[in-house]
């Protein structure tokens, strides 16, 4: 008796614990367990390093290249020994049917649900896909299997989505410090007068901060939950496609649901907005224009085909110069051309930022310059004015300067996102005045003469000095 429990006992230890067989060709994994080559070839198919051992669930660098000789050679003696033999692929010891007492041994693929023999003649699976347990396992072992790919994408998109989001999160670090670097500069720059409202801009940015700081990791939050999701799908099929049969096919329904919804999981969008310009509230007076003309400074050329009758633009684009006579034929006209008035606009167009230029205009006369709207009317006889989309310096609205100068050199700075535009007289560096207004679309420079004398001109590059 002894004997006999001994033997089988042996024939025990060279059963193939995935086949239930004798082993054939064993490999040894690194946790001590050996399995045959081929049963255990085909459970790894598909799946990556390190290889989970099917019987313990140890993790193995790499699959064994060379077979374990003695053992199969210990193996295939103890099949000659006497006794009970164990037949390969031997079915699995499987459960009971819980209602009818009979032992599980079809797969209904409709439910997703192990049957006994009197559950699958029921009306309730009647037209249903009935398998016997093996083929059902090995074809839902290899369906999941098809999962793997997938999920390795998604799990990788989502690494490469919070890498960039980092890097997102640190260019925008750099460039808040920047700006608080330069407001800070700037608050210098205008001493005592400007500190308080230095303070005020700098909590602003700090909320800033604070508020797409928060943005940022609720967004990394979503990715680690995201990810770990994947991963947590990714683990639950791997382990599942090493379960046996049974096993397989018990837990089959919910890990396929959650294959499903991980399927369908979207990748969460990164809330980034990216960082806003500091909302500079003080006006930059004229002690600090030698800054505005530094930061700010544009080169403007004029444009030919906008300018009216009366007006020669030269051909480096950068002077006008008005004559009373008509100097261009009507059917010389171009298309956009000021009709109404003598005027031109510059070629260049701002629909935000910051930009400073300098005029400068020789000869006596009514003349004005500021910035326009691109849809200002040109034929229609408007006067110029911010209802029409024309925001402009006249002489007479600044006592700074006389009526009828001779030579002048204005200095315009636009601030489109405040919505002002400032005039200076840059002969004696002080503010002519100052234009508030809510600007919307393209805006372009604008030169009109008026009542100009014989010969008038404006050079929309003066000197910078």
């Amino acid at each position: 008796m002894a004997l006999a429990t001994a033997l089988a006992e042996l024939q025990a230890e060279v059963r193939c614990p995935l086949c239930r067989g004798p082993l054939r060709v064993p490999l040894t994994l690194d946790c001590g367990h050996n399995c045959c080559g081929s049963c255990l070839r085909g459970r790894w198919q598909n799946l990556q390093e390190p290889l989970p051992c099917p019987v313990c669930q140890h993790p193995c660098p790499r699959e064994p290249r060379r077979p374990n000789t003695q053992l199969a050679r210990l193996a295939d003696l103890v099949s000659q020994l006497p006794g009970q033999r164990p037949e390969g692929h031997a079915r699995e010891a499987g459960g009971s049917c819980a209602e009818h007492q009979q032992a599980l041994s079809l797969f209904c693929d409709d439910h997703l649900e192990l049957l006994c023999g009197q559950c699958a003649a029921s009306a309730a699976h009647r037209g249903h896909r009935l398998t016997p347990i093996g083929p059902a396992a090995a074809h839902h072992r290899t369906k999941l299997k098809g999962y793997l790919e997938l999920l390795r994408k998604q799990l990788q998109e989502a690494r490469r989505a919070r890498g960039r989001q980092g890097v997102e999160r640190q260019e925008w670090r750099e460039k808040v410090a920047k700006q608080r670097t330069e407001l800070f500069w700037e608050s210098e720059q205008l001493k005592h007068s400007l500190r308080i409202e230095y303070h005020v801009l700098d909590k602003g940015i700090l909320r800033q901060m604070s508020s797409h700081s928060e943005k940022i990791l609720q967004g990394r939050n979503q990715l680690v939950e995201y990810r770990a999701s994947l991963q947590r799908t990714l683990r639950d099929v791997t382990q599942l496609c090493l379960q046996p049969d049974l096993g397989l096919l018990t837990r089959l329904r919910r890990v396929q649901l959650q294959c499903r919804e991980s399927k369908d999981m979207e990748l969460p969008a990164a809330p980034w907005s990216g960082p806003t310009k500091a909302p500079h509230m003080f006006s930059l007076h004229p002690f600090g224009l030698q800054n505005l003309i530094r930061k700010f400074w544009v080169e403007l050329t004029l444009d030919p085909e906008s300018a009216h009758q009366t007006l020669v633009v030269t051909r480096d684009r950068g002077t006008a110069i008005y004559f009373r006579q008509n100097m261009h034929p009507t059917s010389d006209s171009h298309p956009q051309a000021f009709t109404s008035h003598p005027a031109v606009l510059g070629a260049q167009e701002f629909v935000g930022g910051r930009h400073f230029w300098q005029v400068e205009i020789r000869g006596s006369g009514a003349w004005s310059l500021g910035v326009c709207k691109e849809s200002f009317p040109r034929s229609a006889p408007v006067t110029p004015s911010p209802d029409h989309g024309c925001w402009r310096l006249q002489p007479h609205t600044s006592s700074s300067l006389d009526l009828y100068p001779s030579h002048v050199c204005i200095g315009v700075f636009l601030d489109y996102e405040l919505g002002k535009i400032s005039f200076y007289n840059m002969l004696n560096r002080s503010l002519l005045c100052t234009l508030t207004e809510r600007f919307t679309g393209r805006l372009r420079p604008y030169f009109g003469f008026e009542f100009c004398s014989l010969l008038c001109s404006m050079n929309v590059n003066g000197d910078m000095d």
